[in-house]
């Protein structure tokens, strides 16, 4: 290949690797108040529970609270059999325990209540209507958990209708508030009176408007001082509806602003309130003040649908395996690996390493992605091991070709005469190796055998690229690069044994 065609796919193969390479590794925050984070691939990947990182989107479960949504008339196994124990074992008692089987039928690892979920079918499956209504309220869900902007906040349905959501502990203090806020559905209305059961609805004021004709939005804000408020806007008519109910406020009154039957925010109001604007301060933090912001302002774009109750299971606690710092051990561990990689390639190699370098760097970001990508592959010790033993495969395979074409060269054999026979005798070599170890791996991970399922389907795909890099891509960068030097020997750091090339022949 010419110098000129060679320029080119080399520049362009190192703008891949730097494109990959800062795609899938390098986070940073922008923007005012770095209020915007550009998060690395390698950042969103999920990570296991054992490795306890303080970050990882998407999957992270290195400490922290996880909970369960159950919808209205969906329960567990579990809370089905306490019931049914806690029925007295006389006649009234087997009759009502006879009653309570006959309102659910089981649904997998639930129970489903006939009338409500299933339509008053004795058929274990949803009405279409229950469906449309875990789906809206599941879209309700995410938009609020996206919203935190955290690092680790995992939410996926479970058993088909329920909601398992994952809070990690070292990023939010307020996790068990989250949890709870964000059960909440219905409607936005304002009450006023003594007590929320109680209280007077003052909004929406008449039938033919909406909550949206009076409340604009919710936000948060903190002040100079590190108060944090909880921020209402309302419309014109609004803020006159809420001076004229609040005009003969007395102590003791009180302003609720509700999501569905739930109290969401209490104000004790003592005198008239008649601002656009209502600043509400309290116990907030920064981060409850915006779970719940965004649970009014999600229940405001929702107004009017038709949405599931949701009751919060019992909060699990995770902790690390492996400490709190395992994950950064794993990095540091791969750091060093990689640096004896390259130290034992150039020594040897000379630069020719680089071709090797390059295949690395690629099949290492391929890795990365599909990791990323692959719904139940998270980072583990289970695929650092499995990405270790993999990189040994593209490894041992560019040296048995690199050590092949020494030896042709030794014999005073041209360059590419050497690189040519070289790859011809270490073909089949390859392929066996490559295909059996794979093979391998991936009927291991059929069979399904708990964490070695993960280890073995990453060693299956490390070995499928490290097929493609030895077999292909380091022959066509050793090819690519050679010719920007006239002594390709010295290139590789090949040497002739018995004859020396003569002063002015072209070595190639």
């Amino acid at each position: 290949m010419g110098k000129i065609k060679s320029a080119i796919c080399l520049t362009l193969f190192t703008l891949l690797i730097a494109a990959l390479c800062f795609i899938c590794t390098v986070s940073f925050s922008y923007g005012t108040n770095n209020v915007h984070t550009f998060n690395s691939i390698l950042r969103l990947t999920a990570k296991d529970a054992d490795l306890g990182a303080p970050y990882g989107s998407g999957g992270y479960l290195g400490g922290g609270y996880s909970a369960v949504y159950y919808p209205e008339g969906v329960i567990s196994e579990q809370e089905y059999a306490d019931n049914l124990a806690g029925y007295p074992d006389d006649e009234k008692g087997n009759a009502d325990k006879a009653d309570y089987v006959a309102k659910y039928v089981a649904y997998g690892n639930l129970y489903l209540e006939k009338e409500t979920v299933c339509g008053g079918s004795d058929k274990s499956e949803p009405s279409e209507e229950f469906k449309a209504q875990f789906d809206d309220t599941l879209k309700i869900l995410e938009a609020r958990y996206a919203s935190l902007k955290k690092d680790g906040v995992r939410l996926e349905v479970r058993d088909g209708f329920t909601v398992g959501v994952f809070l990690p502990k070292d990023l939010m203090t307020n996790e068990l508030y989250a949890f709870a806020c964000n059960a909440y559905t219905g409607d936005v209305t304002v009450r006023f009176g003594t007590a929320a059961d109680s209280a007077d609805t003052i909004l929406p004021a008449r039938t033919n408007k909406t909550i949206n004709d009076y409340i604009k939005k919710a936000s948060s804000r903190t002040a100079a001082d590190g108060t944090v408020y909880v921020v209402i806007e309302f419309t014109k008519e609004g803020r006159e509806v809420i001076a004229e109910k609040t005009a003969e406020a007395s102590s003791g009154s009180t302003l609720y602003f509700m999501i569905g039957e739930n109290s969401v925010i209490p104000l004790s109001v003592s005198e008239k309130i008649d601002q656009d604007t209502l600043y509400i301060s309290g116990s907030y933090s920064a981060e409850s003040a915006k779970i719940c912001t965004e649970a009014i302002n999600t229940s405001l774009k929702a107004n009017g649908q038709d949405l599931l109750e949701l009751t919060v299971g019992e909060a699990t606690v995770h902790k690390a395996l492996y400490g709190n710092n395992a994950l950064y051990g794993l990095y540091i561990a791969y750091g060093v690996c990689f640096l004896a990689m390259a130290v034992f390639f150039f020594v040897r190699y000379g630069r020719l390493a680089f071709a090797h370098l390059y295949t690395y760097l690629i099949f290492l970001f391929c890795m990365i992605l599909c990791v990323w990508s692959i719904p139940f592959l998270y980072i583990s010790t289970e695929t650092f091991l499995a990405l270790m033993l993999a990189s040994l495969f593209l490894c041992v395979g560019n040296v048995l070709v690199f050590e092949r074409a020494r030896t042709f060269y030794s014999q005073n054999k041209a360059i590419t005469v050497c690189v040519k026979n070289a790859y011809k005798e270490s073909l089949w070599t390859l392929i066996d190796m490559h295909v059996i170890f794979a093979a391998l791996a991936f009927i291991t991970f059929g069979i399904g055998l708990t964490n070695l399922s993960a280890f073995a389907f990453v060693f299956g795909l490390g070995v499928a690229f490290s097929a493609i890099g030895t077999i292909g891509l380091t022959r066509f960068l050793w090819a690519i690069m050679m010719p920007f030097t006239k002594d390709k020997g010295r290139f590789c750091h090949f040497k002739r044994n018995r004859i020396q090339v003569e002063e002015g022949e072209d070595d190639d």
